[in-house]
């Protein structure tokens, strides 16, 4: 692994370790789990965060639909491009 890939991972792992911890139940603090994630300046890799259970837990039917664009927001985060940024924002949180 290289410098640049370690020092990603290295920003990503406390958002990992929050993800994983008993108080990571609610969909809200899964949401301002994946905003301070995705707005932090030195992380910008998602995958692993996204590969969690625990944000695997917003795509339930049961979680209200205000914390479903959160999930959506990771997943372009992790492998989306600009434009699908650009082509969701109403959705997406707010």
């Amino acid at each position: 692994m290289d410098q640049i890939h370690t020092r990603a991972i290295e920003a990503l792992q406390p958002f990992i370790h929050l993800a994983n911890s008993n108080s990571a139940t609610s969909p809200r603090f899964i949401a301002n789990l994946i905003t301070n994630a995705t707005s932090n300046p030195h992380t910008y890799v998602f995958a692993e965060l996204l590969e969690t259970p625990t944000i695997q837990a917003l795509r339930s039917p049961t979680t209200p639909a205000e914390f479903q664009g959160y999930l959506t927001l990771l997943e372009i985060f992790a492998w989306g491009t600009w434009q699908d940024y650009q082509s969701k924002p109403a959705s997406l949180s707010s």
